[in-house]
């Protein structure tokens, strides 16, 4: 039993240490648009200039599909910033974190007193970080995106109407994002 532990331990260690050197290689995916046909980086970043919003999905613990999302970002920026208004939007930060990433992009604070404050997902570092710090190094906007856990587990307990109980500050914190199109009229175009 003690082997079999400490078998997946190391498995588990080496998974890590694995994930976390996974670079950007175009033979590791294939993409592909919405009626089915294969696309290249390039078309998507081509799409990308034309569309308002660009939603990078992902697997929150594929690391190939961060190293694809994070090359993707890399190329946008590269070709549409600073004549474009470019972002970044992290689901992986909750709003009433908004102020320390800010404070940490205006290097007013250190990048261990992010962490410590900003409650990052595990893989921040590994995954996020590369997004995180381009943003940070061109000077473009970093928005914390999801709604505290507070509010979305008050939610899931006691429904959509619990809202209504919050403070205008808190129900600000809640709210979700609203687009001028909804997601799927963007993505039914990708």
């Amino acid at each position: 039993m003690k082997a079999i532990l400490l078998m997946i331990f190391i498995l588990a260690v080496l998974a890590n240490v694995v994930s976390a050197q996974i670079k950007y290689d175009e033979e590791q995916f294939r993409a592909f648009d919405a009626k089915g046909n294969p696309v290249t980086i390039d078309q998507i970043v081509a799409a990308a200039g034309v569309n308002e919003a660009v939603f990078l999905g992902e697997q929150h613990d594929d690391a190939v599909g961060h190293a694809i999302q994070a090359e993707i970002f890399r190329r946008i920026v590269a070709k549409y910033s600073p004549e474009r208004k470019v972002a970044l939007s992290l689901e992986m930060f909750e709003r009433d974190v908004q102020i320390i990433v800010d404070e940490y992009w205006r290097g007013l604070i250190s990048e261990a007193q992010f962490m410590a404050s900003s409650r990052p997902w595990g893989n921040y570092k590994t995954d996020y970080r590369p997004l995180f710090e381009l943003a940070k190094d061109k000077k473009l906007d970093i928005v914390a995106a999801n709604a505290p856990r507070r509010y979305v587990n008050m939610v899931s307990r006691n429904g959509r109407d619990s809202i209504n109980s919050l403070t205008k500050e808190a129900k600000e914190m809640a709210r979700t994002i609203t687009l001028r199109r909804t997601v799927g009229d963007i993505w039914s175009e990708v």
